[in-house]
C-alpha cells in the first residue's frame, strides 16, 4: 500500500501536471470505483484548485465546490497520460480534461476509489485521523499522551491511522530500526527521551524517503509512472544481516511482517 511518502510524490506530482486544468468528464471503467456522496448527477466537475495530502488520502478540490477523496489502497496507481487514447492494464477510472489529456486511475487488486463529496462537507475517514508526522504537534508529549495505559506493542500503536496519519509498514520498520526500539516493545512502556528519538527519526525517515519518490518494492509508481528510489536506503525492511553484522529477523505482528535486529533494538 502506498504510504506517506508515496501519496506526497503522487500528490507533488499532480500539482505540476493536473493543478488549473478543467475535468471535463469522470469515465468509472470498473463499477464502484466512483463513489458519489453528493447525491445528485454531476453535469461539471470544474477546474482543479488545489491538491493535498491527509494521511493516505489525496484530497482534490475544484471550482465547482466538489471535492475528490482518492485512496489508493493495496495497489492503486495514478497515471498522467498525454494522449487520450493511452490506457492502462488495469484501468478502473479516468478523468479527462479539457486539454486532451488525462489522468488514469489503475488497480490491479481493485480496492482503491474515488469519492466525490461536496467542498464543505465532512469526511469521517479524514476527521478520524491522527496527526500529520510533519505537524509541530507531533512530539514526544503527544505519544506519551497517545500511548498512555496501551499495553500494544509499538508498532501495532504507530501503524494506527488514529495516532499518526501516515505511516505505513515499510516506514515504522524502519523508523523504529533507527531509532533503535524493538518493535515488540509495549507503547507504554516507552520513555519520553525515546518517544523523542522515534519523533526525529520519523520526520528523517520520510523527509528522505519523499527526497527519493518513496519505494517501490512492487506496484508504486508516481504520476509518470516511474518507480521511486528510497528501496535503495532501507536499512532493516526486508534486509538480511543488519549494519551490524547480526541477522535480522522476521516475524508476525497484527498479519504485517516486522523486521527489526534483536541486538541493536531493545
Amino acid at each position: 500500500m502506498p504510504e506517506l511518502p508515496e501519496v506526497q510524490t503522487i500528490v507533488n506530482g499532480l500539482n505540476k501536471k493536473g493543478l488549473n486544468k478543467k475535468i471535463v468528464s469522470m469515465n468509472e471503467i470498473r463499477k464502484g470505483t466512483i463513489q458519489n456522496f453528493v447525491g445528485e448527477n454531476i453535469s461539471e466537475i470544474g477546474v482543479i484548485s488545489s491538491i493535498k495530502r491527509r494521511g493516505k488520502y489525496i484530497i482534490i478540490k475544484t471550482s465547482k465546490k466538489l471535492k475528490l477523496i482518492i485512496h489508493l489502497r493495496m495497489t492503486g496507481k495514478l497515471i498522467f497520460e498525454t494522449e487520450l487514447t493511452k490506457t492502462s492494464d488495469h484501468t478502473r477510472a479516468e478523468l479527462v480534461f479539457s486539454d486532451n489529456t488525462k489522468l488514469i486511475f489503475d488497480d490491479v487488486r481493485a480496492f482503491g476509489k474515488i469519492q466525490i463529496y461536496n467542498k464543505e462537507d465532512e469526511v469521517e475517514s479524514l476527521e478520524k485521523l491522527g496527526l500529520e508526522p510533519f505537524s509541530k504537534d507531533f512530539n514526544e508529549k503527544y505519544l506519551k499522551m497517545k500511548f498512555k495505559n496501551r499495553k500494544s506493542h509499538i508498532k501495532s500503536l504507530l501503524l494506527n491511522q488514529r495516532v499518526v496519519a501516515g505511516l505505513g509498514n515499510i516506514y515504522v520498520n524502519e523508523i523504529l530500526y533507527r531509532a533503535r526500539i524493538s518493535p515488540k516493545k509495549k507503547g507504554n512502556q516507552i520513555s519520553l527521551k525515546k518517544l523523542k528519538t522515534i519523533v526525529e527519526k520519523a520526520k528523517e525517515v520520510l523527509e528522505k524517503a519523499i527526497k527519493h519518490n518513496g519505494t517501490t518494492i512492487s506496484d508504486y509508481r508516481s504520476v509518470e509512472d516511474k518507480t521511486g528510489k528510497f528501496q535503495n536506503f532501507l536499512k532493516v525492511y526486508q534486509k538480511e544481516y543488519c549494519e551490524c553484522g547480526h541477522q535480522i529477523k522476521k516475524v508476525k505482528q497484527a498479519g504485517r511482517s516486522t523486521y527489526y535486529c534483536p541486538v541493536c533494538q531493545k
